[in-house]
């Protein structure tokens, strides 16, 4: 069951990504023994074999997967714009990730923005491909190496606050919401189809597979849209969200690197148009005494 109250998040934002009771530690040991050459039919069939997994789970999961490809396919170039426009400004608005991302110089300079943007792009293409080819795709492999080790690895080279990780789990559970549920929210505000019915619970639920592939406990991934949205509504109203300098500083980065990428004379404010506006409110620069 997903976090209901901020209690149960604020505990959550002391926990690290977690290999416990995740499909992050149940792949862990067949990822170390040659397993990242395995398509996701082969992996959910190991975790079935080693106990990790019930046939009934896999079977479910595999289903979702071979039906992803379809419902991706829907909405790809949509999508793909509002990932840059409306979910990584949305990333910036939760204070952790911002930090985190100004520290390690990830996207906080223009001069690294369009690098990092690529990388960051080409994750979630890989991710999605490797969900949207089915059975016969890499999808839990790549999660687990890109978005599980990655972020293990980021966050012991990182010194955090001693009160809880940068990379915690109310951080993750939120930046996978801005890829799964946000998205489908600016699809419906520029007059785009969104997936429904069977679709919306075959689109959330590889998004739930992917969040457990990279370490979020179950309190961090919902089911189904409607819970989406209550745990949207319970982060952004949590102490971890909200300004930050950090999350200025990211976000007029982005603007600059998207203005730059216009061959118009006067740049059209994309983020502006179709990004969050509440999220836009939230990071503006602060004037001086206030």
């Amino acid at each position: 069951m997903v976090w209901t109250t901020q209690d149960q998040v604020a505990e959550a934002r002391k926990r690290p990504l977690s290999a416990a009771g995740t499909l992050y530690g149940a792949l862990k040991p067949i990822m170390e023994n040659g397993g990242a050459d395995l398509d996701n039919a082969t992996l959910l069939d190991r975790l079935v074999q080693n106990g990790s997994l019930t046939a009934e789970t896999a079977k479910r999961h595999l289903t979702r997967i071979n039906a992803f490809g379809a419902v991706n396919a829907g909405i790809d170039n949509t999508y793909e714009i509002l990932l840059l426009v409306r979910s990584l400004p949305q990333t910036y608005a939760y204070i952790d990730g911002a930090k985190l991302l100004v520290e390690t110089r990830r996207l906080a300079e223009v001069g690294f923005v369009p690098e990092r943007l690529e990388k960051t792009d080409q994750v979630m293409d890989s991710v999605r491909k490797g969900f949207a080819e089915g059975a016969g795709g890499f999808g839990l492999a790549i999660v687990h190496e890109a978005l599980g080790d990655r972020h293990v690895t980021i966050a012991e080279t990182n010194p955090a606050p001693p009160d809880h990780p940068y990379i915690n789990q109310v951080s993750l559970a939120y930046t996978l919401l801005t890829f799964s549920y946000t998205p489908l929210i600016g699809l419906k505000e520029v007059g785009e189809d969104v997936p429904e019915g069977d679709a919306l619970l075959t689109w959330m639920g590889v998004w739930k597979i992917i969040g457990s592939a990279m370490g979020i406990e179950e309190g961090g991934l919902p089911d189904t849209f409607d819970e989406a949205r209550h745990l949207w509504e319970l982060i952004v109203a949590s102490p971890g969200y909200g300004h930050s300098d950090e999350g200025v500083t990211l976000l007029q980065a982005l603007k600059e690197h998207v203005a730059a990428g216009q061959k118009a004379d006067t740049p059209v404010d994309l983020i502006g148009q179709h990004g969050d506006a509440a999220v836009l409110e939230l990071l503006k620069p602060k004037k001086a005494g206030t």
